[in-house]
């Protein structure tokens, strides 16, 4: 009986963890971008300009009519001379969590849906 409950326990522990560990990070999604991004992108307001014509972390989070479809499009299956990064759809959410922090324009609709709802990469649209 004892050995049940215990084992009960802690299987409910680690769904719960799961469920913590797959919830988006701005902080992790952040932590991706300086990493991976930095060279190209600027990430922050970090002093340094981005190269002509690559847009900028804030200017692509709010860019109208952007979305989280089309950046995690863009992550999936990168143009060029963007580099192929590999990172996994949790990562992405992490990412779109950071954008989500940079917005400013109240006109652009989020990029992060509410209710944890992930969306399906890479879309058909």
């Amino acid at each position: 009986m004892c050995a049940a409950v215990a084992a009960t326990g802690i299987a409910a522990l680690a769904d719960w963890a799961l469920a913590q560990a797959a919830e988006p990070s701005a902080d992790r999604g952040r932590a991706l971008a300086v990493r991976l991004c930095a060279n190209c992108h600027l990430v922050d307001g970090s002093g340094k300009s981005a190269p002509e014509g690559i847009g900028t972390f804030r200017g692509i989070a709010n860019r109208v009519g952007q979305s989280a479809d089309r950046i995690g499009n863009v992550l999936m299956l990168p143009h060029m001379p963007m580099p192929d990064v590999q990172i996994t759809r949790d990562e992405i959410q992490d990412i779109l969590a950071y954008l989500e922090t940079l917005r400013t324009n109240p006109d652009v609709a989020p990029l992060v849906k509410p209710g944890g709802q992930k969306p399906q990469y890479p879309s058909k649209t």
